[in-house]
């Protein structure tokens, strides 16, 4: 009896073995765009419903001082946690393309491309704004002067 419970232990755990090495072989690639960032700035940020980059000197020193590396993921609005922290390591901060497969709730990157390199916010080049005023506008640089219309007939271009 007890020779035949310890083989049918045996043959059960070779079973599941055997299913979840087939499983994870046959894990589907993702490819996903997002800004690779600490998780501690990313959720922070999320939580707002912000989802975009963070600064990249910031999240270094957050990773150097043990916080994980995430993909923020402005498109599907997530975080996704990054399994092998290594392969996004020297990206953090910048926009990229990763390439692999989710395992236990975290994605295991096989390829990483930069698409655009990280800039602190404050580095980032300003936007354009034009403000557009029902009458006469006058402006000077991107101030201003004078306009013949009150306050609430402004409207707002980027």
């Amino acid at each position: 009896m007890r020779l035949f419970c310890t083989l049918a232990l045996i043959t059960v755990v070779c079973c599941y073995t055997s299913t979840v090495a087939a499983q994870s072989a046959t894990a589907e690639n993702r490819t996903l765009h997002g800004w690779l960032s600490d998780e501690q700035c990313a959720r922070g940020r999320a939580s707002s419903g912000v989802y975009t980059g963070t600064n990249p000197d910031c999240a270094k020193d957050c990773v150097a001082k043990g916080k994980k590396i995430v993909l923020i993921d402005a498109d599907r609005k997530v975080i996704v946690a990054i399994g092998n922290q290594s392969a996004a390591k020297q990206n953090i901060g910048d926009y990229v393309e990763v390439t692999g497969a989710f395992d236990g709730g975290s994605l295991h990157i096989n390829s990483l491309k930069q698409l655009e390199k990280g800039v602190a916010e404050c580095e980032r080049p300003k936007l354009e704004r034009q403000l557009i005023c029902l009458g006469h506008l006058e402006l000077l640089g991107s101030d201003v002067v004078s306009c013949r219309r009150p306050p609430h007939a402004f409207g707002l271009l980027a």
